[in-house]
């Protein structure tokens, strides 16, 4: 998980609603890293996992995240879900549109 809120609350919340085992890894925004979209975070968390971006599939909810993603050189989903509207998410570059969860397993590599 990579977020722009702090480390301390990006912590909080994905526990809080992934529970403790969902994400590998989970960073947020710390001192001397770059916020999103500079992509960063999402470099450190390839690195970390040894995955690369072919394999990778960036889930957002706003332009900032479809950004992100495109800098990054990973593919990413577009949720209809969240803070931003749909027409942010395809003016910013997301690659599949998901209106619903279970849509997101489409593009997972099986």
């Amino acid at each position: 998980m990579a977020s722009n809120k702090y480390q301390t609350a990006t912590d909080k919340l994905a526990r809080h609603y992934f529970g403790p085992e969902v994400f590998r890894i989970i960073l947020g925004q710390r001192k001397g890293i770059p916020a999103k979209p500079d992509p960063a975070i999402v470099y450190e968390i390839l690195e970390r996992t040894g995955y690369t971006p072919p394999e990778t599939l960036y889930v957002g909810d706003s332009g900032v995240d479809m950004q992100t993603a495109l800098r990054s050189g990973v593919e990413s989903v577009g949720v209809s879900w969240g803070f931003r509207p749909r027409e942010e998410l395809v003016e910013y570059g997301a690659v599949h549109l998901a209106d619903r969860a279970d849509q997101i397993w489409e593009w997972i590599a099986p």
